[in-house]
């Protein structure tokens, strides 16, 4: 047993403090990393909007289940292309290798659409986004794989 003013009991609580305080840092490093991930618009430099976002496929298997999950996957080299409210397109992208993509729009009503070929998916989901006065907004484009 450790009593009052032994050298021990001070060292005992030395270490809880060390570990409360990464206790600490580590929850706050983690609460902002998930409340940055769970925003639709995400700031940009300089006052720059438009729309981000990743072309997924799926599904990839006629049958899933809890125990034998299978997402959708990004889909490489896709172009992707967007169209404004009066139907001209104003801009054009390919997707990474991790099916993400960015376009830079000034705020406005944009139709984004995956352009899948013939011996790619079946197809393509056309997406409605807004693009406010600050930031980029997010989306997903789902590609229907024709697996059932």
């Amino acid at each position: 047993e450790l009593r009052p003013g032994t050298p021990g009991r001070e060292r005992v609580r030395a270490g809880r403090r060390q570990t409360t305080v990464r206790t600490r840092q580590a929850l706050v490093t983690g609460l902002l990393v998930a409340v940055s991930a769970c925003g639709v618009v995400t700031d940009s430099s300089e006052g720059e909007t438009g729309v981000r976002g990743v072309v997924l496929a799926g599904p990839q298997c006629p049958v899933e289940t809890v125990a034998s999950p299978c997402p959708d996957r990004p889909q490489p080299q896709v172009p992707v292309h967007l169209w404004n409210e009066a139907g001209a397109q104003v801009g054009e992208v390919t997707t990474d290798g991790r099916g993400r993509f960015s376009v830079s729009v000034p705020p406005g009503s944009y139709l984004v659409e995956a352009i899948v070929g013939p011996s790619g998916p079946v197809s393509a989901e056309p997406v409605r986004v807004t693009v406010g006065e600050v930031g980029f907004v997010e989306v997903t484009v789902h590609v229907d794989t024709g697996i059932r």
